[in-house]
């Protein structure tokens, strides 16, 4: 884990590097595209670097997990919705939705801060190989509150669109967030599989 967080650390360098170079640019040549452009990745960057402080936090101490009786529902609207704005000021062609699910429990025990972090990055890497669309939805089965962000993209294996390859970051929060949910001898965890319709199938599924 120390190597890969090292890997993390030197791309959040050269992301930031990035973020210089446009606020430089924005300086010589001030208009709200290019603001609106440097917002967007100081958000990335803002983001990517908490994903990291969490996951460096997890390795030296273990994640703290502080469940409290939360409506799964209300997080997954809250986070649609951030994701909808954004896509909506990016002029992005990919829209995402909220399937609602008669199995989603009106409240679950689990450390909202943590899910929502790890479903912020399951959601970002969906938007990333998405063709058109990313759907989202949370339901109980069998005792597991399962979790899901779907991608219509070319499913696993597919080649990284963006101008940097992933760093696993996501992912590696999200294992780390699904483990440190425990009850009793059941533990927390993740998967991503390519979905039989199309895309991937991203799961998170929590005791």
């Amino acid at each position: 884990m120390s190597e890969a967080l090292a890997l993390i650390a030197h791309d959040l360098k050269n992301a930031l590097g990035g973020l210089e170079s446009e606020l430089a640019q924005l300086i010589d040549e001030p208009t709200p595209v290019l603001a609106q452009r440097a917002h967007i990745h100081c958000t990335d960057l803002r983001r990517q670097f908490i994903q990291f402080l969490t996951l460096y936090g997890a390795e030296r101490d273990g994640l703290r997990v502080m469940s409290e009786d939360e409506c799964p529902h209300d997080l997954l609207e809250a986070l649609t919705r951030i994701w909808y704005l954004k896509l909506q000021a990016e002029d992005s062609p990919i829209r995402i939705e909220l399937v609602p699910h008669p199995d989603t429990p009106p409240f679950w025990y689990f450390d909202r801060r943590l899910v929502q972090l790890a479903l912020d990055a399951a959601i970002h890497n969906a938007i990333r190989f998405a063709n058109r669309e990313v759907k989202v939805q949370v339901r109980a089965v069998d005792g597991w509150l399962v979790w899901t962000v779907h991608d219509d993209g070319a499913g696993l294996g597919a080649t990284d669109p963006g101008r940097h390859h992933a760093t696993g970051l996501g992912t590696a929060l999200a294992e780390a967030v699904a483990h440190a949910h425990r009850n009793g001898a059941r533990v927390g965890s993740t998967s991503l599989t390519s979905s039989p319709e199309r895309g991937t199938l991203f799961t998170l599924m929590l005791p």
